[in-house]
């Protein structure tokens, strides 16, 4: 039978949300999931997701990033938009490894006699996973899905000069019809902080096996992203879907009792992976 529990963890600036989906049996490997931008860990199937894994065995945790724009009373909306606004990668790293800390003590998991930890994460989410992975020695492995290739997705010169000079930008989410913002800090924290957010030099680090899928139909980040990050690791292996999209056939709201044929394959090769 699979335990959901729901924590808070209120450490910092702003509570982070955790589902941790599990078996009381045969426990041994945490996964840690990421979602990327305009993303949440309610988002979809992501249940199903977690679902998954608890039945293959494994602890799944999924988190929302505390600045992800989403509301602690109800975390299917983003009504924290001035959170969203003061987000940036730095922000999306120290959260990971703030989940990562409190997963080492808490009274939640604590006596499930976890050996390894493994990360997740999807699009954005996957780059916080490659560049945390090379500064947190305790991770076994990681895997990607859907991830981009470099952090520095900002656009043309005349855009960032008009993200400046606004001091802010509009990313339009077209699923709630909102004009999501982000301050100019987002940038301004990017240059200051690049040497340790420069991916390439992150996958060429790694040491750690790490697993790529990524979609051919993948039209929000191309499969060129997991091409480079295949080509610049030393121990990944890349797995391909043919026909996928960038979420692999999930959409939100997710009616159906279970995965798309897509996402099923990528929970298959991953849990095949992990084990």
């Amino acid at each position: 039978m699979i335990e959901i529990k729901k924590v808070k963890i209120t450490k910092g600036e702003t509570p982070i949300l955790v589902d941790i989906y599990y078996q009381k049996q045969n426990n041994k490997k945490l996964i840690l999931f990421c979602h990327g931008f305009k993303g949440f860990k309610d988002w979809g199937c992501w249940h199903l997701v977690a679902k998954a894994f608890a039945e293959a065995g494994f602890i799944f945790l999924k988190f929302n990033f505390s600045h992800n724009g989403v509301g602690q009373e109800n975390p299917l909306d983003f009504t924290r938009l001035d959170l969203f606004f003061k987000n940036n990668y730095s922000r999306e790293g120290d959260d990971l490894k703030k989940v990562l800390e409190w997963s080492k003590t808490a009274e939640e998991i604590k006596s499930l006699d976890i050996k390894e930890r493994c990360l997740i994460g999807h699009s954005r989410g996957g780059g916080i996973v490659i560049q945390s992975t090379v500064e947190l020695k305790e991770i076994y492995k990681l895997a990607t899905w859907a991830s981009i290739s470099h952090f520095d997705r900002f656009g043309d010169k005349k855009m960032i000069a008009d993200w400046k000079k606004e001091g802010s930008r509009s990313f339009y989410n077209s699923r709630t019809q909102q004009d999501m913002k982000i301050g100019v800090q987002f940038y301004e924290d990017y240059l200051v902080n690049h040497p340790r957010l420069d991916l390439e030099k992150a996958a060429k680090q790694l040491k750690k096996p790490y697993l790529i899928v990524h979609g051919k139909r993948d039209d929000a980040v191309g499969f060129s992203h997991a091409q480079r990050l295949n080509h610049w690791c030393t121990n990944s292996q890349l797995h391909l879907i043919e026909d996928a999209n960038h979420v692999f056939g999930a959409k939100h709201p997710h009616t159906e009792d279970h995965l798309p044929n897509h996402l099923n394959e990528v929970v298959e090769e991953t849990i095949k992976f992990f084990s």
